[in-house]
C-alpha cells in the first residue's frame, strides 16, 4: 500500500496524501505522505454524503420523518413542479429525478435563497422510475428537512448529534476561517490518457469545457467563505483517521447513537438496483445513504478501442460482499467491512485527471486492506 501511494506521491498525482486503517473501534495504522502531515484535513467531496445520511437515519429512529414520508409533507414550498411525489427514499437513493440540479454561487450562502431556488427545480424525469447520481442535489434537500426538522442548522445538529457525542472535532462540515489553517489545498494534476466519459456517454469531450468544469470545482472547494457554508454533499473536511473511526462506529454502533434497525437498514440492505451508467450499467447497490458491496456483480470499465478494462469494485477486489462505504471526487474513499472489522480511509489533495490510471491506483492500494485483518 505505501509503494502504491508513494509513487504517486513521486509521480506528482497526489501531492498530499493520507490513510488510516481502524479495527476494534481503534486506528491500527494512520500515515502521512507528500506534503501532508498528520495534523493536516482534506476535502471530502462525496465521501460527505454519508456522514449527512447518518443524521438523517437518526430522525428516522426518533419517528420525525419515514422513508415513505414526502418532502413536501415537511416542505410544502419544495412539492412545486411535480416534486410533491418526491420521498425521502427517493432522495436517499439519488432516484428522485433532478440530477442535473444546483444551488447558484449567488444563494449557496443563505439558507432562505437555497430553498427559494430548490423550490424551483423542475423533474428530468419520474422520481423512483431510474438512477443518476444527484452529486450535488439531493443533499441540500437532506440539509433542509434537517433543519425544518431539528429546528438547528444542518451543520449544527450534524455537529450536536454525531461529531461531538463521537469525539470527532477534526471531521468537520462547514469550517470556520479560523479553522482552516490545516486544510490541504486540492490542485488538478495528471494528464487525461483516454476520454472515459465519451467510451461511458457516447458523446465527445470538449476539453477546454472539461477543465473549465474542473476549475469551477476547485474553486469551490478551496474558496474560504465556501469551505464555511459546508456544502452538504461535496464540503466535508477530515483527515483520514476520524472518517475511519466513523465507520468504525457505523460497525458498532457503541455510542448508540442509531436504532440498530435503521442502521441495519442504512449499512446492509441494498434498497436501489437500478443500473448504474457511471458502472457501466451495473446495479448501482445503494442504501439509503451508502455504497453496498457487490464483489461479484462484474462492473468493469471496457474500453476496447485503448485496450481497456478495469474491474470497478468501489472498494477493491477483497472486501466482502456486504462491505459498504462511499467515495469522492478527489479521490477519497471511505468504507467499511463487517467480515474483518476493518475500515478503511485515503484522502488526497490531487485530483487525477487519468481516470483510467486512478481507478487502477485505488484498485491496487484498497485490494492490500483486508490483509490488515
Amino acid at each position: 500500500m505505501r509503494d502504491h501511494i508513494q509513487r504517486a506521491v513521486d509521480g506528482g498525482v497526489w501531492p498530499a496524501v493520507q490513510f488510516a486503517v481502524a479495527r476494534h473501534g481503534e486506528i491500527q495504522v494512520f500515515e502521512s505522505f507528500g506534503e501532508a502531515r498528520d495534523g493536516d484535513r482534506f476535502c471530502l467531496f462525496s465521501a460527505t454524503k454519508p456522514i449527512v445520511a447518518s443524521l438523517v437515519w437518526q430522525l428516522i429512529g426518533e419517528g420525525l420523518i419515514g422513508l415513505e414520508t414526502r418532502v413536501a409533507e415537511v416542505w410544502p414550498e419544495f412539492g412545486a413542479h411535480g416534486k410533491d411525489v418526491v420521498t425521502l427514499e427517493h432522495v436517499l437513493l439519488h432516484t428522485c429525478g433532478f440530477p442535473t440540479a444546483a444551488v447558484s454561487r449567488d444563494a449557496i450562502t443563505s439558507r432562505d435563497k437555497r430553498a427559494a431556488e430548490m423550490a424551483k427545480w423542475r423533474l428530468e424525469w419520474q422520481p423512483g422510475s431510474g438512477f443518476f447520481y444527484h452529486g450535488m442535489s439531493a443533499h441540500w434537500v437532506l440539509a433542509e428537512l434537517i433543519h425544518r426538522l431539528t429546528g438547528q442548522d444542518f451543520r449544527q445538529a450534524l455537529r450536536d448529534r454525531v461529531l461531538d457525542p463521537l469525539g470527532l472535532d477534526r471531521l468537520e462540515l462547514g469550517v470556520p476561517v479560523e479553522r482552516q489553517g490545516n486544510l490541504q489545498r486540492v490542485t488538478s494534476t495528471g494528464v487525461r490518457s483516454v476520454d472515459v466519459f465519451e467510451a461511458l456517454f457516447g458523446q465527445p469531450v470538449d476539453e477546454a469545457a472539461a477543465e473549465a468544469e474542473l476549475a469551477d470545482v476547485l474553486a469551490i472547494v478551496n474558496d474560504p467563505e465556501l469551505r464555511t457554508v459546508g456544502v452538504p454533499g461535496a464540503g466535508g473536511f477530515s483527515d483520514a483517521a476520524s472518517m475511519a473511526l466513523f465507520y468504525q462506529e457505523l460497525l458498532h454502533n457503541t455510542a448508540g447513537l442509531w436504532r440498530p434497525d435503521v442502521l441495519a437498514t442504512a449499512t446492509g440492505e441494498i434498497r436501489n438496483t437500478f443500473p448504474d451508467p457511471i458502472r457501466m450499467g451495473a446495479p448501482a447497490n445503494r442504501s439509503i445513504g451508502l455504497v453496498i458491496a457487490d464483489p461479484d456483480d462484474g462492473a468493469a470499465l471496457k474500453i476496447p478501442s485503448h485496450g481497456i478494462e478495469v474491474p470497478l469494485q468501489p472498494f477493491g477486489s477483497r472486501v466482502s460482499r456486504g462491505a459498504f462505504g462511499h467515495g469522492g471526487g478527489g479521490g477519497q474513499s471511505a468504507w467499511a467491512d463487517p467480515a474483518t472489522g476493518l475500515s478503511f480511509c485515503l484522502v488526497t489533495s490531487g485530483m487525477d485527471r487519468d481516470v483510467v490510471a486512478d481507478l487502477r491506483r485505488h484498485l491496487a492500494i484498497e485490494s492490500q486492506v483486508p490483509e490488515l485483518a
